[in-house]
């Protein structure tokens, strides 16, 4: 499960880095050779919390040679942001190894 920041430690999920910019999370080193990016596309309000609703979830290939579009491997659409953790965890994995 994702940890909440406490002083000084970084945020994972599954044993992997987790930071997130706004909207966008990262999922995996990103100085590694692929890492995972998650945009939140639709949220739902419950009560006072802001729920994901869609999230668009991209595996990245961390190469400098490579333009910008060919760096996308893989593509997904996933509803909740659990689902698009879990999908992005184990494209990490299978490209990690």
């Amino acid at each position: 499960m994702a940890e909440k920041k406490k002083a000084g430690k970084a945020m994972s999920y599954r044993g992997k880095p987790l930071a997130r910019c706004g909207n966008v999370l990262y999922l995996g080193n990103l100085s590694a050779s692929h890492f995972v990016m998650m945009q939140v596309i639709q949220t739902e309000k419950l009560e006072d919390l802001s729920v994901p609703q869609k999230v668009a979830v991209q595996l990245i290939a961390n190469d400098p040679q490579l333009p910008p579009k060919d760096r996308v491997v893989k593509r997904a659409m996933k509803d909740g942001l659990y689902s698009a953790m879990i999908i992005g965890s184990v494209w990490l994995d299978q490209y990690q190894s």
